[in-house]
């Protein structure tokens, strides 16, 4: 019996450990990106959080890209890291560029959400302090409006943008399984594929959240425990 043929969409640049993994479990694997990651220009109240990011009692970095985009600024203005600020990650992939840079990033235990984050000791009592939200354009609504109501300041920086690849295509053999990792990169390949998604390709979705909308679309979606690497894999050998 062949392997079954994964189809694996993040974008350019995320993708290499998760197709080295599923070559080693044994599957045939094919990557097509649905997402690009464009850099976003900064205003000068963006650039001014960064340059004063000693002031915040927490900053958050909502994904390794924003991980990726804020140290490529922060590095040219702070050549020590300050003291007393706490360096929230939303899930392990974020907190492991963070701490590669050399910060001391925290991330929930679990359940790499807003709402597993939102339940971390540092962001309960947030009366008389700022914190600072690293992020990309759109996403995670339900994040910035809570702290908004906890904090005595909420300042937010957007890093990053995503945009749709407009030469996505479908792999020439019949895809098995489709790997989708946001709710943008699921509405791009509906959007951009020259052909249509095959009722018959099942589809591992990196939360619960972006399974459901996959599903409302008519098509056969199982959630993973995160978008992390690790569990997309867990969630496809789960597979019958």
């Amino acid at each position: 019996m062949s392997p079954m043929h994964v189809l694996v969409t993040r974008p350019e640049g995320q993708q290499h450990v998760l197709l080295a993994a599923l070559r080693q479990a044994g599957f045939e694997v094919s990557y097509a990106p649905s997402l690009r990651i464009e850099a976003s220009a900064l205003n000068t109240a963006e650039r001014n959080c960064l340059e004063n990011i000693d002031h915040y009692h927490a900053v958050i970095f909502i994904s390794r890209n924003a991980a990726e985009f804020a140290l490529a600024h922060l590095d040219a203005v702070w050549p020590q890291w300050p003291i007393g600020v706490n360096w929230l990650a939303v899930g392990e992939a974020t907190a492991e560029t963070l701490a590669q840079a050399g910060l001391q990033p925290e991330h929930p235990p679990e359940g790499f959400n807003s709402e597993a984050l939102l339940a971390m000791p540092c962001l309960q009592d947030l009366a008389d302090k700022k914190v600072l939200l690293l992020r990309g354009e759109g996403g995670r609504e339900v994040l910035a409006p809570t702290l908004r109501q906890r904090a005595e300041q909420l300042d937010e920086v957007v890093l990053y943008r995503r945009a749709c690849v407009a030469e996505f295509v479908w792999p020439l053999a019949p895809v098995d399984v489709l790997m989708v990792t946001s709710q943008q990169g699921w509405e791009c390949i509906l959007a951009q594929a020259k052909t249509p998604l095959s009722h018959s390709c099942r589809i591992i979705a990196g939360s619960e959240r972006i399974a459901a909308l996959i599903r409302a679309a008519g098509f056969d979606a199982t959630a993973a425990d995160s978008p992390h690497d690790r569990d997309m894999l867990a969630a496809l050998k789960r597979l019958d």
